[in-house]
């Protein structure tokens, strides 16, 4: 291969993939809003019934009775392939790749028949332990306090989540606002708890809408279902 050809090779592979992550992205948007996904980690999508794997039509969901989860950091070697390589190996870099060592959040899932893992650089995703125990965390809280299969939404489908008073443990609502509001940070959380009534969350299904509300009563908060 020629070493224009490489570089043609270089600049097509990350166009391509930035391409094809914007569609990705918008699709998992569009179907996370659809499912009341709480916390996604390692393409698994987390709701107040149940974990995801997967998308589409072949999405699996495992209910969240028996379920339990934890993170462990471990080593790990892995093989990358780097620009240097390739302009000297060429085609040849894909085989013989550049060892190094890295450190990952492990996120384990078990229960009744059924065992997930997945695995997230901390190299690539600083945050990647913090988000991983966010993740299990939320987990266990709502293997912990099931969501009845019918609730005080029976013949509504989706409701807002108004937050009407943090109470006294304002520290505890913060956090769980940041465990239910995917993306948002502590200044935009703090705001949304002190700058009361509020809306968390919007047209989430009602089971979903339910866990949200026993996640934020048990902090304290008095919150209603609209």
């Amino acid at each position: 291969m020629s070493p224009w050809a490489v570089v043609v090779l270089l600049v097509a592979i990350p166009v391509g993939a930035v391409g094809w992550k914007i569609m990705h992205s918008a699709t998992s948007a569009h179907e996370d809003l659809a499912d009341g996904v709480l916390a996604t980690f390692g393409g698994l999508r987390l709701t107040g019934t149940a974990v995801i794997e997967g998308t589409g039509d072949r999405a699996l969901r495992h209910s969240l009775a028996g379920l339990s989860a934890r993170v462990e950091i471990r080593s790990a070697r892995t093989g990358r392939v780097t620009v240097p390589r390739v302009l000297v190996l060429g085609i040849l870099a894909l085989a013989v790749k550049k060892e190094q060592y890295d450190t990952e959040a492990n996120l384990v899932i078990e229960g009744p028949g059924t065992r997930l893992e997945r695995a997230m650089s901390l190299r690539k995703h600083p945050d990647g332990a913090d988000v991983a125990r966010e993740f299990a965390a939320l987990l266990n809280d709502l293997s912990s306090h099931p969501v009845p299969d019918h609730g005080p939404w029976s013949g509504q489908e989706r409701f807002d989540v108004a937050l009407l008073d943090p109470g006294a443990r304002q520290v505890e609502v913060v956090r769980a606002v940041r465990h239910l509001v995917r993306g948002i940070g502590l200044i935009d959380a703090k705001e949304l708890v002190t700058g009361t009534p509020s809306i968390l969350l919007e047209q989430v299904p009602g089971p979903e809408a339910e866990a949200a509300r026993q996640r934020l009563e048990d902090a304290g908060a008095t919150v209603e279902l609209l």
